[in-house]
């Protein structure tokens, strides 16, 4: 018996792999039985991955060019949370019927993107070789799947850590990480430190001179993991050099790293509801001013904490996932950019630009005090909206 078990799992992976890599070409595969694309690929070889490594590869059958074995589909990342897997992604996103194709890894207990009990090395040691490099190990799936014949634009869901990597990748935007977009839950862009975890793209803020990024941010006010207004989180342990912008804050360095307006338009009454409460309410802030199909988006769920609730939806719309394929098809159509957020809006200022102001040895960011005007000065793009205690820019 254990001879025949072990005879079908060998011709079942054998199967999985040539379903996978046949004559190097994408194919579709059946709903909720994906692709293992870390079996016939090196992708789990990345620094720091285990044997907990695993990504599964999603494709529609209605996604494919027969006549090339190609696919313009946008590519889709599904990350988990800390402690979460990739296991429910093939059941529940969706991806068959929102003809996108759905990638799903899993990450080491978690995704690297602060202090982690597991890592060997320190935050700041970036060059280290023991830790993962997630920034690295994304970039060599995609490097895969396009080789495979999905050439669609990149997307990135994810909620909380997931969310917190999704960040860290769209802030390391390039050749490497060609990401077109992001969905991200629960989760802002870090205030300090600038970098953390091994490799290059490791960047925390958005890089200078980086493409620009369309993304849908919803949080919980009252989210007491991951606070809205930011700082300290108990997520980063006692370590006090891991400090959170606030969510408004966030959705500025986005703002100003892609061009739009500094001054959104402020919606009120959209209706926050889940399976057990309608009456919720939640505040849509929308950029404009933004490049051409550039769309930027952030959800304040009134009340609302670090879990969102069953069912949950903005006027009628589940965030998981209708709410997520509405916003990658306007991003596909193109639509965005332009008009709204009351203005036009505000150039970035180049590398090691003052602005025309002067140093000020009073002002320094409401999170760390060493973060002065020269602190901030190094990436202004990045870091001139941020504040001090009395809420006064370093910018102003």
């Amino acid at each position: 018996k254990i001879i025949t078990m072990k005879l079908r799992s060998s011709i079942l992976l054998l199967a999985l792999s040539n379903r996978i890599t046949s004559n190097n070409a994408l194919v579709p595969n059946s709903p909720e039985s994906p692709q293992i694309l870390s079996l016939t690929t090196n992708v789990c070889s990345s620094q720091g991955r285990t044997d907990k490594c695993e990504v599964e590869l999603d494709v529609p059958a209605s996604c494919i060019d027969t006549a090339t074995d190609t696919s313009t589909c946008p590519v889709v990342f599904f990350f988990h949370g800390a402690g979460g897997t990739n296991d429910w992604f093939s059941r529940t996103s969706g991806v068959h019927d929102a003809n996108v194709i759905g990638v799903y890894p899993q990450g080491e207990d978690g995704w690297n993107t602060g202090p982690k009990s597991s890592n060997i090395c320190g935050w700041d040691d970036f060059d280290c070789t023991d830790d993962p490099d997630e920034g690295a190990f994304i970039a060599s799936i995609i490097t895969e799947v396009k080789a495979l014949g999905a050439i669609g634009n990149v997307y990135l869901i994810g909620n909380s850590n997931g969310a917190a990597l999704s960040m860290r990748l769209a802030s390391n935007a390039g050749d490497q990480l060609p990401i077109k977009g992001m969905v991200t839950k629960v989760t802002q862009l870090l205030a300090s430190p600038s970098r953390s975890g091994p490799g290059e793209l490791n960047d925390n803020q958005p890089r200078a001179g980086g493409p620009p990024v369309s993304i849908l941010n919803i949080m919980g006010t009252s989210d007491m993991v991951i606070p809205y207004i930011g700082g300290g989180s108990s997520v980063f342990g006692d370590d006090v050099d891991f400090q959170l912008m606030s969510a408004l804050e966030s959705m500025m360095t986005w703002s100003s790293h892609n061009g739009c307006s500094k001054s959104p338009e402020i919606i009120d009454g959209i209706v926050y509801s889940t399976i057990s409460d309608s009456n919720g309410q939640a505040t849509l802030y929308k950029y404009g001013g933004c490049p051409e199909g550039v769309i930027l988006e952030h959800y304040a769920l009134l009340g609302a904490g670090h879990s969102f609730g069953r069912g949950a939806a903005l006027d009628e719309v589940e965030i998981d996932y209708d709410l997520a394929y509405k916003f990658i098809t306007r991003v596909e159509a193109g639509s965005g950019g332009g008009g709204g957020g009351g203005g036009s809006p505000t150039p970035a200022p180049s590398v090691g630009s003052t602005r025309g102001c002067a140093d000020d040895p009073d002002w320094n960011g409401k999170f760390n005090e060493a973060h002065t005007c020269e602190y901030v000065g190094k990436k202004p793009i990045q870091r001139c909206q941020w504040e001090n205690t009395n809420g006064v820019l370093a910018s102003d």
